[in-house]
């Protein structure tokens, strides 16, 4: 039987897009894949190969490095095209160089696929560029877990004493002790500092401090491999150049648009509805509700689009008042053909003073959970009120949510639009064990809430609401976040 051929492929940081077109070709072609730990399972989706798992853990190894060379030997003599896929690039730090000696040593044909390397690639995707001609003109790449035992291992000294920037692969368990060598040998603690995690990934984080505090920050906030150490002033750039990602909680039918306006104002969103609309039926008795009242208010564009669909309620509305809460919801109005006016607050008061001295009765059209605040306040003032659910909002069931919250420290910003997509996300992580994680992941990030019903929800679950704009739109949110940096 005729000897096969090994290809060291360069898998590159993570994102399986950013793999080359000869890497996913050989893929698509390998009989045997031979891959690490630090891969994104989406890598392999569609490979129809024989797959093994040869990934290497910090003091946990499914096979030695001798026993991944003997494997290589034994499927490539077996007649099969085989690919060692491999985290970044092969030659840097990845061992692919130990692995072509001992294939050229049996006589077995091998290739090698140039990978994209995570120590420059990674922080690039958080936004820190690793050489900036006013800020850092050298960069300098070293592991932070060296073998035991090496006869040179590495000199802090002189690594302390380069300019540019330093980037530190392979290093989570002995972080402290690599960061204590760079202090002892002279680096200031002062230092920009940054940890970049699971590079590529759609778990993809990043924290900064200085040298002298990244490592107690990494542990509080849990940082695990993969993710590098990235020394020097270039850090400072992630602040300008870094995009947060925001999680985007609205219902299916109102993603894209908002993902759209989240990556406008400069955020990386990340779609999870944890909500969805379901349509209730109309009362029998609408018509004389409606006849009951001289204003009728719509406090979302959903139950516009709702009540609209009906011809008798739209004719029944020529003869009203018609208030609309919030931007969108007139936008609907609107587009439907129907003119209304918007409180300048949305508040009791707010509605109370533009109606005044117009109408003494009012019917709001709304969700079935939506905040019955605007109404009560009225009521006190002495105006009639009435309330119809046109509709109620559910748990999503979207697969989406449930990645959001097992992923959660990614997440910079959690946008709440609504009181129910903060109870939902709540009970759907508590379903799934994660609500620890959830909290600890809210304390740790920004959560901005859209009206005072969904911050007062966000408080009685106990999560602190850090922005809330004055104008209740999802845009108006994205503005202030931006602002505040």
């Amino acid at each position: 039987m005729a000897c096969g051929k090994v290809y060291l492929v360069g898998a590159g940081p993570g994102d399986p897009e950013l793999m080359t077109l000869k890497a996913k070709r050989l893929l698509g072609e390998a009989d045997v894949v031979l891959f690490d730990r630090l891969l994104d399972p989406r890598m392999l989706d569609g490979v129809e190969a024989l797959k093994i798992d040869v990934g290497k853990n910090a003091g946990r190894h499914k096979l030695t490095q001798d026993g991944i060379n003997r494997l290589l030997i034994e499927k490539a003599e077996a007649g099969n095209m085989v690919v060692r896929l491999k985290g970044g690039d092969p030659y840097l730090f990845g061992r692919g160089g130990e692995e072509a000696l001992a294939l050229q040593e049996k006589g077995i044909p091998f290739e090698v696929v140039p990978g994209v390397t995570s120590s420059i690639a990674a922080p690039e995707l958080a936004g820190i560029p690793v050489t900036h001609r006013a800020v850092a003109s050298s960069l300098t790449i070293v592991t932070g877990h060296e073998e035991p035992g090496k006869e040179a291992p590495l000199d802090w000294k002189a690594i302390a004493a380069l300019g540019g920037t330093l980037v530190v692969l392979m290093g989570v368990s002995r972080l402290e002790q690599n960061v204590a060598a760079l202090i002892n040998a002279g680096k200031s603690p002062e230092t920009p500092a940054a940890m970049v995690e699971k590079g590529g990934w759609k778990q993809q984080r990043m924290i900064s401090a200085t040298l002298a505090t990244i490592a107690e920050k990494a542990k509080d906030r849990k940082i695990e491999s993969p993710a590098i150490l990235v020394v020097g002033d270039v850090v400072r750039l992630a602040r300008k150049l870094g995009r947060r990602k925001v999680a985007i909680l609205r219902p299916e039918g109102q993603q894209k648009e908002s993902a759209a306006l989240a990556e406008q104002y400069g955020f990386s969103p990340v779609q999870a509805p944890a909500i969805a609309i379901a349509k209730k039926p109309l009362p029998d008795d609408i018509l004389k509700r409606l006849a009951r009242v001289q204003c009728v208010a719509f406090t979302s564009a959903n139950g516009v689009k709702m009540a609209l669909e009906s011809t008798a309620i739209r004719a029944a509305l020529a003869e009203k008042m018609v208030v609309a809460i919030g931007p969108k919801t007139m936008q609907a109005l609107v587009e439907l053909g129907l003119s209304a006016e918007v409180p300048e607050e949305y508040s009791s008061a707010g509605l109370e003073k533009m109606i005044k001295g117009k109408c003494s009765s009012i019917l709001f059209l709304r969700s079935a959970q939506g905040s019955r605040y605007l109404s009560e306040g009225l009521k006190s003032c002495g105006i009639y009120v009435d309330d119809i659910a046109l509709y109620e909002t559910v748990p999503s069931k979207d697969p989406r949510l449930d990645e959001l919250i097992m992923m959660a420290r990614s997440i910079d910003i959690f946008a709440f639009t609504s009181s129910s997509t903060a109870r939902y996300l709540v009970e759907r992580a508590r379903e799934l064990g994660q609500v620890q994680e959830m909290f600890e992941a809210f304390a740790a990030g920004t959560v901005a809430a859209i009206g005072l019903p969904t911050a007062e929800e966000l408080s009685r679950l106990g999560i602190k609401v850090d922005v809330m704009p004055e104008k209740f739109t999802f845009e108006a949110m994205l503005c202030i976040l931006k602002e505040l940096g």
